[in-house]
């Protein structure tokens, strides 16, 4: 199951200075088992900027989790 944008973003936290979600790609579709998160690190990490790909059958915590690494990495 996918999850909204809401959902992984308050996993992020929603403290201004969290990471935040500023675009999903909200593609949808049986051959689709990615999401795509823009997403600005703020001070989870600082100056890192990028989309990042989650695998859409996670939870939102995962893919919280999923999108902190790649923004840190």
């Amino acid at each position: 199951m996918t999850q909204t944008a809401a959902a992984v973003q308050a996993e992020l936290g929603n403290n201004f200075n969290n990471a935040r979600i500023i675009r999903a790609d909200e593609t949808q579709g049986a051959e689709t088992t990615t999401q795509e998160w823009y997403v600005v690190g703020n001070i989870d990490a600082p100056g890192r900027n990028r989309w990042c790909v989650t695998t859409a059958a996670d939870d939102a915590a995962t893919q919280a989790a999923s999108i902190l690494t790649q923004l840190q990495a």
